[in-house]
């Protein structure tokens, strides 16, 4: 099974990443005209330039990249020939400085590509939500090399994996620390908010991202916290399981991590173990860019709209943004996975099963004061938020 983690285009990575047998990474620019799955006031600025630098010494390790062009909807630009145009110029620009794949989520998008670059590799994106055989024959008809299947969905459903498997003859790959809710019911206007809150084209000024699906998900987590079992991630140590269902990468985020988080998160999975709080691998309840002297106009210029917005309000973000102190003593799941092995989830209701739940009562531990207090921030920013007031 390969291992797929992220690059933050720093240099560093390179080596350790050779070290560790990874063959291909994927990241982005932080804004292009196509978007993808994280909003660029997340992100540290990346150039062209550095963009053209580290894919040239990643290559000179042996090691691919592949540039994701994997945004929900982009605004119709795909259908005008002004917008083909500009989508081709930079797909062009992507193949001529040596980028090995691209990821899609858009099916016109792919099929445009595809005709356009009938050599260049093609991977589907998670956003495209692929859960069905039906949906994996379809990319695979129109071309698919590769596809990213829906973390969500399919994360702990091993007869659809089997099935999945079974239909397709392209490489199949799942995201394993992502840590979405359980069939989460923000997806797709997550992914679509992602998209817009990354495009270069959205209207003529930076827009006010403030990141309702992030922080409604993390409430809910904080209401009950066997949310974070039912969370769709993969352990490091349950690798093995998915390799027989057939899979044959798995996906590591989070592009916006630090150089060390990334490295911690590729090395536990290559070595397939961690001792410690599963939460350190799952970087959407921790970890974001961190505002340098570099980068903090680009981040200021996406947050500072004082006749938009309350900003006294949107300072109360920093608040309900920090780290969530929660422990999740990963050697207490050994053996977690067995009762997915064989049994679907989607034949029986959480309420009436209640595996998770009892499961949480043996390995979380947190602070109940703490936990308390972000609940209370975090209801009173997003009743603000739903109220107007923000």
């Amino acid at each position: 099974m390969k291992i797929n983690p992220p690059t933050n285009f720093d240099d560093k990575l390179i080596d350790e990443f050779k070290a560790l047998g990874v063959e291909e990474v994927y990241g982005k620019l932080p804004i292009d005209i196509i978007g993808g799955g994280r909003p660029t006031a997340g992100l540290q600025h990346v150039s062209k330039k550095r963009l053209v630098e580290h894919t040239d010494k990643l290559h000179q390790s042996g090691i691919k990249f592949n540039y994701l062009l994997n945004a929900a909807s982009i605004n119709f630009e795909e259908h005008s020939r002004s917008g083909r145009k500009r989508i081709y110029r930079f797909v062009d620009w992507l193949v001529g400085v040596g980028v090995d794949k691209v990821t899609v989520a858009i099916p016109y998008l792919f099929q445009i590509i595809r005709n356009r670059y009938p050599n260049l590799r093609m991977n589907v994106s998670e956003i495209a939500d692929v859960n069905t055989v039906r949906k994996a024959q379809f990319w695979r008809n129109i071309g698919a090399d590769e596809i990213t299947l829906s973390h969500p969905f399919l994360c702990r459903n091993f007869k659809q994996l089997r099935l999945i498997r079974q239909t397709v003859d392209c490489e199949l790959k799942m995201i394993a620390n992502g840590a979405c809710l359980y069939q989460c019911p923000l997806f797709n206007y997550h992914n679509l908010w992602c998209s817009h809150a990354s495009q270069s084209r959205v209207g003529n000024r930076p827009g006010l991202f403030i990141d309702y699906s992030f922080l409604s998900c993390r409430y809910l987590r904080m209401l009950n916290p066997a949310e974070f079992i039912r969370s769709q991630w993969i352990r490091p140590e349950d690798l093995s399981v998915y390799e027989d269902a057939g899979i044959d990468t798995i996906k590591l985020i989070d592009r916006r991590c630090s150089t060390d988080t990334i490295l911690k998160i590729t090395k536990a999975y290559s070595e397939r173990k961690y001792n410690g709080n599963l939460l350190d691998l799952l970087p959407v309840f921790h970890e974001s860019s961190p505002v340098t002297l570099r980068n903090a106009w680009h981040k200021l210029k996406y947050f500072f709209h004082p006749l938009e917005s309350n900003l006294f309000n949107c300072f109360k973000l920093r608040k309900i943004t920090k780290r969530i102190d929660v422990c999740i003593d990963n050697r207490k799941l050994d053996g977690f996975i067995k009762k997915f092995i064989e049994q679907d989830c989607s034949t029986k209701e959480c309420s009436q099963c209640r595996y998770c739940d009892n499961i949480a009562k043996k390995v979380i531990t947190y602070n109940q004061d703490t936990m308390e207090q972000a609940k209370h921030f975090s209801k009173e920013f997003l009743d603000n938020l739903v109220q107007g007031k923000c």
